[in-house]
């Protein structure tokens, strides 16, 4: 099936994003909606562009109806002489990372089932359908939580993760399009889909906001959805910005010997919190940053008081003169 003369197709190819490197491109199929819209745009796209494609299904066996959702893809990918690799929960997958919780302990299984896929298939690039709809959804919820810059910027388009010894890299070309698109897109040539009931409840956060909270938006001010997108683009330009502002200052005002950071100087806010960001991350507390705890840094940032301290169960922050002197003892 090709879709010269669908004008719906040729909108939804221009809107892809910045492809990364790879010679085979594994899409990540749920049966959904976005993840069978994608499919068909990324098949199309790899025959036009000579790429080799294959098909990624992950099922974490928490609904009932998971394995008639694996079915229903592989019978897809037979219909479309696609590659189909799939993996699918144990009993001791299942009780493994439950502290993670529901959510958490999903998105590890998956990234996980990702890794082994990939050795087995050859491919090099996973490609994900997350969508303008996701994108708006995320940016909403890294606000509710309390983000900064760098949380408001939401889904990146490309991504590299280390996983189990593994590189993930991974695309998301309908970061632009909308979920609304993708289903007009199947339906344009009667293309069915599966629905995961999970999406429709309210138990998680993500479909509170995709339910209630996107459609008041929505009825408010129509085009609320692309606007909130929109400033996370804007962040995300800013955020790059800041952050090389920050490599800058900490190359020239940091002793690497000493793990100190001279703070004599006293540049604009956002500048002195993205340095002490990047100066715990460097030292391997990436887990331990939030809002509260930069923020209080930065406080012994601007207060000359030679002594106070900022602690924290793996290390604390010392201001000596003028530096602020990080000692890590426990990780």
């Amino acid at each position: 099936m090709t879709f010269k003369k669908n004008p719906l197709f040729q909108r939804l190819l221009s809107k892809l994003t910045p492809v990364p490197e790879g010679s085979k491109f594994a899409v990540a199929v749920s049966g959904g909606t976005d993840s069978v819209a994608l499919l068909f745009l990324i098949k199309e796209w790899c025959r036009m562009k000579h790429k080799n494609i294959c098909v990624f299904h992950v099922d974490h066996s928490m609904r009932s109806t998971s394995s008639s959702d694996a079915e229903w893809v592989s019978n897809l990918c037979k219909e479309l002489n696609i590659e189909f690799f799939i993996r699918k929960a144990t009993e001791e997958d299942l009780s493994k990372n439950r502290h993670l919780g529901s959510e958490g302990w999903a998105r590890n299984f998956r990234y996980s089932a990702f890794a082994s896929m990939l050795k087995e298939s050859g491919a090099d690039v996973i490609v994900t359908g997350h969508n303008s709809d996701d994108q708006a959804e995320t940016i909403i919820m890294r606000m509710l939580r309390g983000c900064s810059w760098r949380g408001l910027h939401g889904i990146k388009s490309q991504i590299i993760l280390n996983f189990e010894n593994t590189k993930l890299k991974m695309w998301r070309p309908i970061l632009n399009i909308s979920r609304a698109e993708l289903s007009s897109f199947l339906k344009s040539f009667k293309q069915s889909w599966r629905e995961d009931e999970t999406n429709q409840t309210d138990l998680y956060l993500r479909n509170k906001i995709r339910h209630r909270l996107m459609p008041m938006l929505e009825e408010i001010y129509k085009g609320s959805v692309e606007h909130i997108v929109a400033l996370g683009e804007d962040a995300a330009l800013l955020q790059k910005e800041l952050h090389l502002r920050a490599l800058r200052y900490l190359k020239k005002y940091f002793n690497t010997e000493k793990n100190q950071i001279m703070v004599a100087l006293k540049p604009e806010t956002s500048l002195r919190r993205e340095v002490i960001r990047i100066w715990l991350k460097n030292n391997g507390l990436e887990l331990s940053i939030n809002r509260s705890l930069i923020e209080r840094i930065d406080d012994l940032w601007l207060v000359k008081n030679n002594g106070r301290a900022v602690k924290h169960a793996n290390f604390e922050v010392l201001r000596h003169k003028k530096y602020l002197w990080l000692r890590v003892w426990n990780i």
